[in-house]
């Protein structure tokens, strides 16, 4: 049995993978720290990291709106020339009966980023000032549960396609937009990189002047762990910090993910049987969906391939496997399985790029008789199989892995 305080809870870690239980420790700036038995990151030392990720919150905000409010993309062929703003590809594919489709495409490439974006610097602005802002912990787990469905990155692959592929139809003139939304992209990932939600929060909680009372833990306690604000506490059903739901394990999390697994299966064959899209130039065309391998761009053509088959199945087929080796009991080499689950994480959001590019085009290619791009049904039942995977990705709990494995020693003081 051990003994600590509440105040010295606060300086452990739990990793968000296998659940082992760190003390923080100084490291050097610009470091981060790495879990022993898994290898996921625990936390990094962002030096002055309120003030850099404020600036580059704000900076995204501004170059949301020129992104917003400044033509996209134009098409000049002849003698016609048409351009669209960045919203037109969700609206494009709401004018052709996939309103749901456009709503994603909507959410993820405007709306999302832009809430995200707010409610940081809603944040961090009056906790650079010394003031506590109302109702953080809501807006925070708010910011948390969007970031993973914010997909400007995705979205700016799709354009770039986009532009290539339209270089043998017309001469395509990027507009200011294009410009801003590209440096969006650096600025946000860059704000991202800068924040240290540990910071915050400690700053947050000096404000409050929270007071923190004396509180045996014994070692047989279950020490719960916030994935949204990294708090931990011993009791209770909500984030003592953030308010967010708490559990020592997502509950029901095996049966969950293989609900969704299922059903984004049952997505994808008709997302391979019906078309994506229809092009047509002169008149002449058929439904298509690796129609850049079929004209010559062999390149982009197998990222398409890679993004709308490749990684759709292997997300599939890994997470199948995990739940499987978990449901098992299994003691094979939980650390590759883990690192398994963080590729899975990081490329299941890539396979949007086959939907954001059926909304690009179809919102800029609409020359009457000269050239046309129809969405398909496919594209709907695509999206819908992705949305599905990425769920199952983060309703799977990697801490099973290590809770059913032999490696089970959860606390490295």
């Amino acid at each position: 049995m051990y003994c600590t305080k509440v105040s010295e809870l606060a300086r452990l870690i739990a990793c968000h993978e296998c659940a082992a239980i760190y003390r923080r420790t100084p490291i050097v700036p610009n470091a981060t720290a790495n879990c022993q038995r898994c290898d996921a990151m625990l936390y990094r030392h962002i030096p002055d990291s309120l003030n850099r990720s404020l600036a580059l919150y704000i900076t995204a905000l501004m170059l949301w709106v020129i992104a917003n409010l400044f033509p996209f993309l134009g098409m000049k062929v002849g003698g016609i020339y048409h351009e669209n703003l960045l919203f037109a590809g969700g609206w494009a594919l709401y004018q052709n009966g996939m309103g749901e489709l456009g709503l994603v495409v909507f959410l993820t490439s405007i709306v999302f980023p832009l809430v995200t974006i707010l409610g940081m610097i809603y944040l961090l602005l009056p906790a650079r000032l010394g003031i506590a802002p109302p109702q953080a912990g809501h807006v925070f787990q708010l910011v948390r549960t969007l970031e993973p469905w914010n997909l400007i990155s995705v979205f700016m692959l799709g354009t770039l396609i986009a532009v290539v592929k339209l270089q043998e139809l017309a001469t395509v003139v990027p507009g200011l937009s294009l410009a801003a939304l590209s440096t969006l992209l650096v600025v946000y990932a860059m704000a991202r990189s800068q924040f240290d939600s540990e910071t915050l929060w400690q700053r947050i909680e000096k404000i409050k002047a929270l007071d923190t009372a004396v509180t045996s833990i014994r070692s047989d306690d279950k020490i719960l762990h916030c994935h949204l604000c990294d708090g931990l506490q011993t009791k209770g059903h909500s984030c003592n910090r953030c308010g967010a739901a708490i559990h020592h394990r997502i509950e029901g999390s095996i049966q969950q993910t293989w609900a969704l697994l299922f059903s984004a299966l049952l997505m994808l064959i008709p997302a391979n049987l019906f078309p994506v899209m229809t092009f047509k130039k002169l008149g002449k065309g058929a439904p298509d969906t690796i129609y850049l391998i079929e004209g010559g761009l062999w390149g982009l053509g197998l990222i398409v391939l890679f993004a709308s088959i490749i990684v759709p199945i292997t997300k599939l087929l890994s997470l199948s496997f995990l739940l499987y080796s978990v449901q098992k009991n299994s003691n094979w080499k939980p650390k590759d399985r883990a690192l398994l689950y963080r590729v899975i994480e990081v490329i299941g959001s890539w396979s949007m790029v086959d939907v954001f590019l059926v909304g690009l085009l179809s919102g800029l290619v609409s020359l009457g008789l000269l050239a046309n791009v129809t969405p398909g049904i496919g594209a709907s039942f695509f999206g819908a199989a992705v949305i599905l995977t990425m769920l199952a990705a983060h309703q799977f709990d990697p801490r099973l892995i290590w809770d059913r494995s032999h490696h089970n020693s959860a606390v490295a003081l």
